[in-house]
């Protein structure tokens, strides 16, 4: 498996992307979000978020027969960068 790291605007639906915080868990984008996060700083500015919401690409192996992982998100601030399995993207409309 071959990846890439990208800046999060280069993320899109289809990709599959890794867990910023745990390497070994890949999520298939689905949704987009966006939000903000206050720098805390002093400057009164804000951090741009970027939400990359859909399920597990590779469910744990624990998962039991007929269960499914639900939908959840990951979160990067705007000057983080994402990994992305390089030609992973499925086209849209098809399921994950």
């Amino acid at each position: 498996m071959r990846t890439e790291s990208v800046d999060v605007t280069e993320v899109r639906v289809g990709d599959v992307i890794r867990d910023p915080f745990d390497a070994d868990n890949w999520r298939r984008v689905r949704e987009l979000a966006y939000d903000l996060l206050p720098k805390n700083d002093g400057s009164g500015g804000y951090w741009e978020l970027y939400a990359f919401i859909g399920p597990l690409a590779e469910p744990p192996v624990d998962v039991g027969s007929g269960d499914q992982p639900g939908c959840d998100r990951f979160i990067f601030r705007e000057d983080e960068r994402v990994i992305r399995r390089v030609g992973s993207r499925m086209p849209r409309g098809l399921p994950c």
